[in-house]
């Protein structure tokens, strides 16, 4: 079985846009051509991948497999081409960065700064990461690295971190909140909460531990934006990182808690599936994060093993 990057574009993009002739107009091909190649593929792979529908096509269980692996091939073949492009002339080449709502409000704009003026002509494609687990993102592998903020809590997966650096979460509310002088979180247990993805059990587990039930409204907000947006306009509490009050916009609009509780750190990390992996224009794009990081905080403290699956300090550049 002989598959080519070609046929999978294809066949990816027939996937994302849930029809043969939707794809054919985003691909520029007639119906017929995409038909033929998604046929091609099915007699090549030897059983169907689509389930052709009235309001579309769905994925087979054998599509739904090579959907996965599709996706994470025409990366590493995009990847392949920015390298050897990098290697050539040091400047083209293209990077596919994430992050998470916040991660890098410090060290991001710098970083980028730095970056542009060494390899000005490589394209970036930044994205923001807003599923309650970005790591489900690396089942299909379709970034060069992403910064993710995460509990500061030992992890156990297949990914590689450099810790960029640690900051305090807090409870935050609008100015002039009627609860914005609280001093536990036993009196907030009735408010609504704007949450991310680890947010409920963080509350639910430090109110357990006062003897109050958790939270019973409960909002999971996974944009930075939005849930600012809704703090600023209601009397909904949000649990979030003390970075945003470098904002000056947002510090004159909302406040910290005066909590007695202590709460968790978030650990910002610039993640991948390997950092030795990584093209030479993504290595200097972390490397300029890295720096920027060590300049802004001090020296994060290890959480783990380094390797996979493990914390780093960032201690030294990649290798």
């Amino acid at each position: 079985m002989k598959l080519n990057p070609g046929q999978l574009e294809v066949f990816v993009v027939v996937v994302e846009c849930g029809s043969i002739r939707a794809a054919a107009r985003r691909l520029g091909l007639t119906q017929p051509a995409v038909t033929y190649v998604v046929r091609e593929l099915e007699r090549q792979v030897g059983a169907a991948l689509l389930l052709r529908q009235t309001s579309g096509v769905a994925l087979t269980p054998l599509g739904e497999s090579l959907h996965r692996r599709a996706l994470r091939l025409l990366e590493e073949w995009r990847q392949a081409q920015d390298e050897l492009a990098q290697l050539r002339d040091g400047t083209s080449g293209s990077l596919r960065l994430a992050f998470s709502s916040g991660a890098a409000a410090r060290v991001l704009a710098p970083a980028l700064e730095a970056f542009r003026q060494a390899r000005p002509g490589v394209r970036l494609d930044i994205h923001e990461l807003s599923l309650s687990d970005p790591r489900e993102l690396w089942k299909v592998g379709q970034y060069d690295f992403a910064v993710i903020s995460e509990l500061d809590e030992p992890v156990h997966d297949d990914l590689e971190r450099q810790v960029l650096f640690r900051v305090p979460l807090q409870v935050m509310a609008r100015r002039g909140h009627p609860l914005a002088g609280a001093r536990s979180l036993r009196e907030l247990r009735d408010s609504l909460w704007l949450l991310p993805g680890y947010g409920p059990r963080l509350i639910g587990d430090q109110l357990l531990a006062l003897g109050v039930e958790p939270p019973r409204q409960v909002m999971m907000v996974q944009s930075l934006y939005i849930a600012l947006s809704l703090v600023r306009s209601t009397d909904a509490l949000v649990l979030m990182s003390t970075v945003v009050l470098d904002d000056p916009q947002v510090a004159q609009t909302m406040v910290a808690l005066p909590l007695r509780e202590a709460l968790p750190q978030l650990r910002v990390s610039l993640v991948s599936r390997g950092m030795a992996g990584l093209t030479p224009a993504a290595r200097q794009f972390a490397d300029s994060l890295l720096a920027v990081s060590e300049q802004a905080f001090t020296p994060a403290v290890a959480a783990g093993k380094r390797g996979r699956g493990a914390a780093r300090p960032p201690a030294s550049r990649l290798p």
